[in-house]
């Protein structure tokens, strides 16, 4: 069930817009304009499981959400979801 939230909440970043390519400012020479990668950014209320998992996972860059308290391990889960949508659009960005 957690593989599918997190599988879910990155369909929804995505579609949200992760990752855009906003007008460019200055063309340069090759007339290309660099996409705008969103940050991941904590969404939930402070106080929260959900805040305290998507902290921890900010703070310990842990690449592994686990616990006894659900909401906590979806906050970790949705802070590796962001980080991760957000490293694929940077390089992407960078032509790797």
């Amino acid at each position: 069930m957690r593989h599918f939230i997190l599988v879910l909440t990155l369909v929804e970043l995505l579609l949200i817009g992760g990752c855009t390519s906003p007008a460019p400012l200055d063309s340069g020479e090759n007339g290309a304009a660099a996409a705008s990668c969103t940050e991941p950014e904590n969404p939930y209320t402070e106080g929260t499981g959900h805040y305290a998992g998507y902290e921890w996972a900010e703070n310990k860059g842990s690449g592994t959400c686990a616990g006894s308290s659900q909401s906590f391990v979806e906050g970790c889960e949705e802070y590796e979801a962001q980080e991760s949508e957000y490293q694929e659009c940077e390089d992407h960005k960078e032509g790797h």
